[in-house]
């Protein structure tokens, strides 16, 4: 098949799974430091808090009458206080049995707020809620930032199917299927024994110029301040603040270069660090069904921003490894994959939390160890592949 029957198809594809890519522009390019531990501005995350606070005050007590919103008096855990309330130190917060809480000392609930970001594999669009995961209510929580921003909820699929802005991020009908949001929640708490507080901030068919668009950038920044503010104006201490990002299947179909890429990526994140944001998670997308390489110069893109800015960490390249058997059409991935995919980069996140450093990984696109610069890891270090289309449960649906 040529090039252009390919494009063709592809971009028929994408105006029926999903919204409509935009065309590329010239990007701002910025300086971004190798490492982001000072580059935080804590005066305007104050700022930007107590903007949101006096709206927030109003909507407690409504939030607090009603039956399906997640309160302290909900959880009846036993407790583990933490000596150290003014500062969770992943030392301090190990891994917890089930039906417990961890507690600062002055009896705030640590949760990690984790932002959900892409294009259409991260919505769901080839997933099946019937395949997913359940997620208990104390192991994860949905915060729904347009919808319904005054209390939490369980974490149920399709993740995110409320959370459409008409002025920003916005999925078409059916674009959220079964996401891997379920799977990711359950193994972090596995590996952290903290629960999650998910964002959704999705779509389908976006390139990296539908990111750096003002309304989109202003749209998830409200996304997390408004997390933020309603958590810890209700009983939360935020430990962590991380984003998982799944996104560059558009841009591969604009053609974008490898160096653009890079420099979108930057402008799109800044004001997320800005907003007190950690570490951007990568997941690396696959492949089409007709072409196993068409990702190629997006994929060394980011692998490229994970080696070289603090910035960002690589979750898994494990997409670039699995079967098109697994694909439900020429750029989605079934619900087992994505099931799959959301332990993997749990996995990855979790690392990081207890270990306060990158994990080394299997690159499945070059075939070789990732090892993060910047660590005590030997350069020699090996990292066994999985056997990715036998053993690791997938199933054709």
């Amino acid at each position: 098949m040529n090039k252009f029957k390919v494009i063709m198809m592809a971009f028929g594809l994408s105006l029926i799974c999903m919204a409509g890519c935009s065309k590329t522009s010239e990007p701002q390019v910025i300086k971004v430091p190798s490492s982001t531990e000072n580059d935080i501005d804590q005066d305007k995350l104050k700022e930007a808090q107590a903007e949101g606070k006096e709206e927030t005050e109003k909507t407690e007590e409504k939030a607090e009458e009603e039956t399906q919103s997640v309160s302290e008096n909900e959880i009846a855990y036993s407790e583990i206080d933490v000596k150290n309330a003014g500062s969770v130190s992943e030392n301090e917060i190990k891994v917890v049995s089930e039906n417990k809480v961890v507690k600062t000392e002055d009896g705030k609930i640590v949760i990690d707020l984790v932002m959900f970001m892409g294009q259409s594999n991260m919505s769901g669009a080839g997933g099946d809620v019937n395949h997913a995961p359940k997620v208990k209510k104390d192991q994860g929580y949905e915060f729904r930032a347009i919808s319904d921003p005054t209390r939490l909820y369980p974490i149920e699929e399709p993740f995110g199917q409320y959370e459409n802005n008409i002025n920003g991020i916005f999925d078409l009908p059916g674009g959220k299927k079964g996401s891997m949001v379920s799977a990711f929640a359950n193994k972090y708490y596995e590996l952290t024994g903290v629960p999650i507080v998910a964002v959704s901030a999705s779509q389908g068919g976006t390139d990296t110029n539908f990111w750096l668009d003002p309304k989109t950038t202003s749209d998830f920044g409200e996304r997390q301040k408004r997390a933020q503010v309603w958590l810890e104006s209700n009983n939360y201490k935020i430990r962590k603040q991380y984003v998982i990002w799944l996104q560059g299947e558009s841009d591969a179909l604009d053609d974008l270069s490898t160096e653009a890429y890079k420099q979108n990526m930057d402008n799109i994140i800044r004001p997320l660090f800005i907003g007190g944001v950690q570490k951007v998670f990568i997941i690396t997308p696959g492949r089409i069904v007709e072409i196993k390489d068409y990702f190629d110069k997006i994929v060394t893109a980011q692998l490229e921003l994970c080696k070289n800015s603090g910035y960002y960490a690589l979750a898994t390249t494990a997409l670039c490894g699995i079967s098109t058997e697994y694909m439900v059409d020429s750029w989605h991935y079934n619900q087992s994959v994505l099931n799959f995919i959301g332990e993997q980069a749990a996995e990855s996140a979790a690392y990081y939390t207890n270990n306060t450093k990158e994990m080394c990984l299997y690159d499945y696109k070059n075939q070789k160890t990732y090892i993060p610069e910047g660590y005590d890891y030997p350069a020699d270090t090996v990292v066994e592949p999985l056997d990715l289309n036998n053993k690791c449960g997938l199933v054709r649906y």
